[in-house]
């Protein structure tokens, strides 16, 4: 497929598997979340919030168990002073039907570009519920899942004491990291030719659009980015894409569609801008020797 000479020194040789090289099989598809516990003194009418919210962060499951030990000596400091509001068949109390029971909401960002090219991704996503493990995705621009990031949390928190809870939800969100990691080595091992048209065509794409919105943009970025991590790029690191998505998740297009012809036409001319600086940043984005060497 690739034209360039093979064996070259310091190069890998045709088509090893992904395992060959393990810092490919990194895989940062959860990168980290947050942890809280919602409180409320007791003997006080509840506000339009809970009163104390306890947040810790983490940047791996392995990591919860800790984080709420964290937290639950916070919650001892305050409770100390303030008696929370507590009652002995529903647990903690909230405003917020959500939050009642344990208090303990455990939530994180996943990338599960892996799953969708292969196919798998409405299983998982269907495993997630039965383990009562919710995730919400991002629709825009007409787009549902767009780039396959989700945000994902425990659904319930009552009715299950706060160990226990903890431990199942770090069970959760490590399966699925491990089910996204094991997807991209299939994907890299066994359908290289399928990764290799899922970035080519995103970065086709994204150099030749006339015109392209927003939320296209995030969608199209999810291939590369998973290219990126690999390590299969010249031009564009991981990093970079990053930032591009985070600065378009954080400010999205919030406007409303065109109702007349002169706003379709506005709207067109905003996308033909949008489209021309995108090309211009990626005219030079290329899959590099290695990633050919790999996949090829």
């Amino acid at each position: 497929m690739s034209a360039h000479p093979r064996g070259r020194p310091g190069r890998p040789p045709k088509r090893q598997p992904l395992g060959t090289y393990p810092n490919l099989l990194c895989s940062d598809a959860l990168g980290g979340g947050k942890l809280t516990l919602f409180r409320n003194p007791a003997n006080q009418p509840f506000g339009e919030r809970d009163a104390y919210s306890i947040v810790v962060e983490w940047s791996s499951p392995s990591e919860i168990g800790a984080a709420y030990t964290k937290a639950e000596e916070e919650e001892r400091r305050i409770a100390a002073q303030h008696p929370f509001a507590w009652h002995p068949d529903f647990g903690y109390l909230s405003p917020f039907p959500a939050h009642c029971g344990t208090g303990l909401l455990i939530e994180a960002e996943v990338h599960l570009e892996g799953l969708h090219i292969i196919g798998d991704l409405p299983q998982v996503l269907a495993g997630l519920t039965a383990m009562r493990i919710g995730y919400e995705g991002i629709t825009t621009d007409g787009i549902r899942h767009v780039a396959h990031l989700f945000r994902i949390c425990n659904n319930s928190a009552i009715g299950i004491p706060e160990r226990k809870l903890v431990e199942r939800v770090a069970r959760a969100f490590t399966q699925l990291a491990e089910q996204e990691t094991a997807a991209r080595k299939v994907l890299v091992d066994d359908h290289p030719l399928l990764f290799l048209d899922s970035v080519e065509r995103a970065l086709a794409i994204l150099r030749n659009a006339r015109l392209m919105s927003p939320g296209e943009y995030i969608d199209l970025l999810s291939p590369v980015r998973l290219a990126a991590i690999m390590g299969f790029l010249d031009g564009v690191s991981r990093q970079d894409v990053d930032t591009i998505m985070r600065r378009h998740l954080e400010h999205p297009d919030r406007s409303q569609p065109p109702a007349t012809q002169e706003e379709e036409r506005q709207r067109d001319n905003r996308d033909a801008d949008f489209a021309d600086r995108v090309s211009a940043y990626f005219s030079k984005v290329r899959l590099n020797d290695f990633a050919l060497d790999i996949l090829s």
